[in-house]
């Protein structure tokens, strides 16, 4: 699968970078990259399903909102945001 970020979704990746700590921005980078392979190899089976097509998936530190348009082989990442630190 091919796998597109909306503009909107790459921005509040930059901006959850920016606000990270160095130690924490490795972390995102890594996420972002497992999420990425994931997403191309079979989004079907990750996440949660939500209305329509969308599903929403949490990969620590990072949640992503998808849908998979099946004709074109695309995943579509419309959303991400930062999760809350795990506690101790």
């Amino acid at each position: 699968m091919l796998v597109k970020w909306k503009s909107i979704a790459l921005d509040r990746v930059a901006d959850i970078f920016v606000a990270a700590t160095p130690a924490d921005r490795d972390e995102i980078e890594a996420t972002t990259r497992r999420i990425n392979v994931a997403l191309a190899a079979d989004p079907s089976v990750l996440g949660e399903s939500r209305s329509g097509d969308r599903r929403v998936w949490f990969e620590y530190p990072l949640m992503v909102l998808f849908r998979i348009v099946s004709a074109d082989k695309t995943v579509i990442v419309s959303h991400v945001a930062r999760l809350r630190p795990r506690p101790h």
